[in-house]
């Protein structure tokens, strides 16, 4: 339901990255990942409330708002935003209507919302076109202890940069926290869960995860999502 809205953001984005290049620091896009847990359950009641959250943030200037099912637990959600800058994002979440939203879908929830914003560091492949049913996106939360940042940061983006060219993937981003630079997230989609099996068994992510393994201060949290149509 949301790809006619994610089309129009998509050119909007085109429009602004031609017309200017290099962006002021205002102009930044925010990149925003929200980890949802429900009742089990709830799902059917609290995924009507977020789907009128992902409309309302369409509606307002998102250029991008995927809501995902985790594979493993159905009753854990991710939603992945993009904004143009902070700014827009600042006035969306602070509205009377996004809160009344979040108070809405609170009575469902486990645990509290848990927001992570971030920068956009590394577009290995940047997405061309909607999520769609059937599709999988990967979030990864990657904790590098802060004296290893610089052996770390080079092996995530040559990994980014190789995994870019793997059967199968739509998109492979790397994004840095804004408040805590030392922590990462991978972002990622793939036409199938074949194409996923078969992106983390190659021997070139297993060549990362082995040189990575040293430099991290928390275990690779990779999680697996299924796009909710």
């Amino acid at each position: 339901m949301f790809a006619k809205y994610w089309v129009r953001a998509l050119l909007g984005l085109l429009l602004v990255t031609c017309a200017a290049p290099q962006l002021a620091r205002a102009d930044v896009q925010q990149y925003v990942v929200v980890y949802i847990e429900l009742i089990p359950g709830s799902e059917a009641q609290a995924e009507r409330v977020i789907d009128q959250l992902a409309a309302r943030a369409l509606a307002a200037g998102a250029l991008r708002f995927d809501v995902d099912k985790e594979v493993q637990r159905s009753n854990f959600y991710v939603l992945i935003e993009t904004w143009q800058n902070q700014t827009v994002y600042e006035s969306f979440s602070g509205s009377l209507q996004t809160k009344a939203l979040f108070t809405q879908l609170a009575p469902f929830l486990i645990a509290p919302t848990d927001e992570r914003d971030g920068t956009l560091i590394e577009a290995g492949k940047a997405a061309t076109a909607p999520a769609h049913g059937g599709e999988i996106e990967v979030v990864t939360h990657i904790d590098v202890i802060p004296t290893f940042l610089a052996q770390a940061q080079p092996l995530i983006l040559d990994f980014v940069t190789k995994s870019a060219s793997d059967p199968g993937v739509r998109e492979f981003l790397l994004v840095s926290w804004d408040d805590i630079t030392n922590h990462f997230q991978l972002i990622e989609r793939y036409q199938s869960q074949r194409d996923f099996d078969l992106h983390v068994s190659a021997q070139d992510t297993v060549a990362f995860r082995s040189s990575l393994q040293p430099f991290i201060g928390a275990p690779y949290d990779e999680r697996v999502y299924t796009v909710h149509p």
